[in-house]
């Protein structure tokens, strides 16, 4: 193979964009003896992979559960589900009823801030006034 297509595909490799048949010249050129001394650095990484594929499981795989238990699982969670939303629901609906001195109460808050609007609209008012004595002094001889 040419070294010029090796550096190639090699360049291709590790972009992401090489097909499965130029991975698989990457891999027997790096598996050869002897490599280029330029390439010489990525025969420990190819080396590494093809041992990693090679690599077999020979444990048990997980059985699959049976599919009652999740039709259960999933009726017993919907089931909670639905409780909790009917029991949020009726929370909701109960409004307490304010007691009466609660009423009067609310109804003297409202009185007294509308009339601590009015003191300082008037204390504004007040402050103007000052300056304007203050500088008409000024213009005006007292004896």
């Amino acid at each position: 193979m040419e070294l010029k297509q090796v550096h190639k595909y090699l360049d291709l490799y590790f972009e992401g964009q090489t097909t499965l048949e130029q991975e698989a010249i990457l891999m027997d050129y790096f598996a050869q003896p002897v490599v280029d001394a330029k390439l010489a650095q990525f025969k420990p990484y190819f080396e590494a992979i093809a041992d990693e594929r090679s690599q077999t499981y020979k444990g048990k795989l997980p059985v699959k559960p049976n599919s009652k238990t999740n039709w259960r699982k999933a009726i017993a969670i919907a089931a909670v589900a639905i409780f909790g939303f009917f029991m949020t629901q009726v929370n909701n609906t109960q409004v307490i009823q304010p007691s009466p001195e609660e009423i009067v109460f609310e109804e003297f808050k409202a009185h007294m801030y509308f009339v601590s609007q009015k003191l300082n609209k008037g204390h504004e008012g007040l402050a103007h006034i000052e300056t304007f004595n203050q500088t008409t002094n000024k213009f005006i001889k007292t004896d």
